[in-house]
């Protein structure tokens, strides 16, 4: 998870500084070339499996903490680590940190509280739209535990064995086949209250599996397998989703037959990603659990934080960016210091307010 959240905030500063994707601010010195194109892969490389991970993890704690819990003191306690920290964002913090980006470019004269009125008269997730979906995958798994579990349960249908390499292209495939369906109505780039329903698919997938997974006990070896068949076959999908993103980046003009409608370059790139987040996951999975489990100070203070890093982190990457404007060194340079300075600042704010006791009873 700590690694997952400074994936968040590079993704981030990636975008701010002129790679694929949307972001609150961009700046005007903006990486270029080949660069550009580099880090521009990695990020859409990085957003092909990181947040699939995310809901994979969280789907995996759910189950553990339902059954500890209970299901009102469940609710209860998501509520608090969850709802609130959500409305925070979208009421104030996200249009606050426009209004300090339409302040610094001299775009508005309104006043702070008019401007969050005009902001929140439609409301708009931000960077928090993986809570609201989390929010709503998790009621209806909590609707599933109370009214057809008792009845039904789908792990005691599923067979206790590990899955074959078949089962698992079968997912694959299915996911990849589902997701272009979804991209028919919902195009790439295209946003409902800050989330994209092209990539909700993989989201699904990955929730559910990480309740199967948990239940049946294969994290270890499903990971291990994932790890040493699928991953090398990940990168295959991976330099050809890096090709896409040069071609796109050149010849901006073909974007549309990879976005809209069925044609082999739609399906191809479904297909890329979804393998991307398959072998991606079980081998980052893979390798911290096996090699880089284990806890020092850093590690312990970072994992406490990691919740608040991601709630925080767009105010420290906007205003590190805003920063690094007046340096006097080349975009590269100031890349790599934002990305280090983002996370180290992010860190540190989140440290700083997790010692007042209501704001570390949240996050």
């Amino acid at each position: 998870m700590i690694f997952l959240s400074a994936l968040v905030v590079l993704h981030h500063v990636s975008i701010g500084y002129g790679t694929m994707g949307g972001w609150c601010y961009v700046t005007a010195q903006k990486l270029t070339g080949r660069t550009q194109i580099f880090i521009s892969a990695l990020t859409g490389l990085e957003a092909c499996f990181s947040m699939s991970l995310f809901f994979f993890i969280s789907a995996f704690l759910t189950i553990p903490s339902l059954e500890k819990k209970g299901v009102s003191t469940f609710i209860k306690t998501r509520l608090i680590r969850l709802m609130i920290p959500l409305l925070f964002v979208m009421i104030i913090f996200a249009p606050s940190i426009l209004y300090f980006i339409e302040i610094h470019n001299s775009t508005t004269q309104l006043s702070w509280v008019s401007y969050l009125l005009q902001q929140n008269a439609k409301p708009y997730t931000s960077h928090v739209w993986f809570i609201l979906v989390l929010i709503i995958f998790e009621l209806v798994y909590i609707g599933y535990w109370k009214v057809i579990k008792p009845h039904f349960s789908i792990s005691t249908w599923l067979s206790n064995k590990l899955p074959t390499h078949v089962t698992i292209l079968t997912s694959i495939v299915l996911c990849s086949g589902l997701t272009l369906l979804v991209r028919q109505f919902f195009p790439l780039g295209q946003n409902f209250i800050g989330i994209e329903f092209s990539n909700i698919t993989p989201y699904i997938f990955m929730y559910a599996i990480g309740l199967v997974v948990y239940r049946k006990g294969w994290l270890d070896d499903l990971s291990r397998k994932l790890s040493i068949t699928w991953f090398p076959i990940s990168l295959i999908a991976a330099t050809y989703f890096s090709v896409i993103i040069y071609l796109l980046s050149n010849y901006p003009s073909i974007v549309n037959k990879f976005v809209v409608g069925i044609s082999w370059e739609s399906v191809f790139l479904s297909f890329a990603q979804v393998l991307v987040c398959f072998g991606f996951s079980g081998f980052f999975l893979h390798l911290f659990k096996k090699k880089l489990n284990f806890t020092n100070f850093v590690s312990s203070m970072m994992r406490e934080n990691r919740y608040g890093v991601y709630i925080f982190h767009s105010a420290v990457v906007v205003g590190v960016t805003m920063m690094l404007e007046s340096l006097t060194v080349n975009t590269p340079i100031k890349y790599i210091l934002a990305c280090i300075l983002s996370i180290v600042f992010s860190y540190i704010l989140v440290g700083l307010l997790r010692k007042i006791p209501v704001v570390r009873r949240v996050i």
